[in-house]
């Protein structure tokens, strides 16, 4: 079977915008970024999608289809997109101006839900068939994937607990709710109630954050029935083993069912980028030759 044409992965992020040709293996071919501006960000999106349309090689195959992660939450039946700390782009028809700027087919999801596709299939996940993955960065976004397929729910958010409540008085969420998730373990809250970065955080704000992502794993867990964690994400990578270390004592206090016994939680090593997450979205699952293959 003849490989199919490149992509073009988009992948929007509170920090930043990112587009790229990426090819049928997952390869990047050309790619650009911009930081995330202040105002007109569809403007901003629109001039970083041509010039990576015209970066890419003459003698290359155009792309034939566009896959858009956002951090959450999203609506990929509408396909609108609500990113936290970007106002302008709330219920944002995403799908439609992508569309309209490629025309092209646009499927949008959220950055977890990337995540976890492409952890499946290049990942650590290979031979996990039910699984949870949380991307602990700028903001909160995870997504689970059970018996082999994502669960998307009504809107595409299911399995997302960064708004999973963890103490009923705590920390004022920018969802307007308290004591998510979220401001436990997104570095933009973090760093904004410490006023500094992550490196410099004291241990009992990571004792907390571990603690925090301890009980929504165990509450996610317990209702969809997964034993395997995977957790990353520059949170993750500032805070290492400290962080880690507390939430696994904290599932072991609240997943006492029989079905939880053997929860793990995993680091992933290998880093792969928010593009390449993207692009997992179109990129069919392998073989079993070729997974064996990969094994070997």
């Amino acid at each position: 079977m003849s490989p199919r044409p490149p992509m073009l992965a988009v992948a929007i992020e509170p920090a930043r915008l990112a587009a790229a040709i990426v090819d049928s293996s997952g390869a990047v071919l050309v790619r650009d970024r911009v930081a995330m501006p202040t105002r007109d960000v569809w403007r901003s999106l629109e001039r970083l999608v041509r010039r990576v349309n015209a970066a890419a090689p003459d003698s290359g195959e155009a792309y034939d289809r566009v896959a858009a992660s956002c951090v959450g939450p999203v609506d990929e039946q509408a396909g609108t997109v609500s990113p936290p700390y970007v106002p302008a782009w709330n219920s944002f028809a995403l799908r439609e101006h992508l569309e309209e700027l490629t025309e092209r087919p646009v499927t949008v999801a959220s950055a977890g839900a990337a995540a976890a596709e492409a952890e499946r299939r290049t990942g650590e996940a290979r031979d996990t068939k039910s699984y949870l993955f949380v991307v602990a960065d700028a903001t909160v976004d995870s997504a689970c994937i059970v018996d082999g397929r994502r669960i998307r729910g009504a809107h595409g958010n299911a399995g997302s607990i960064a708004h999973i409540t963890v103490d009923p008085e705590g920390l004022a969420c920018w969802c307007g709710s308290k004591g998510c998730l979220e401001p436990y373990l997104s570095s933009i809250a973090l760093e904004a109630e410490m006023n500094r970065p992550l490196r410099r955080a004291n241990p009992s704000t990571i004792e907390r954050a571990g603690i925090m992502l301890g009980r929504a794993i165990a509450s996610m867990c317990a209702t969809v029935d997964v034993d395997t964690v995977f957790v990353t994400g520059g949170v993750i990578d500032a805070f290492g083993d400290d962080l880690l270390d507390v939430a696994r004592r904290e599932l072991l206090t609240r997943t006492r069912l029989s079905n939880l016994e053997g929860l793990r939680l995993i680091e992933p090593v290998e880093h792969i980028s928010p593009l390449q997450r993207a692009a997992a979205l179109l990129t069919p699952m392998p073989s079993a030759s070729e997974s064996s293959a990969t094994a070997r």
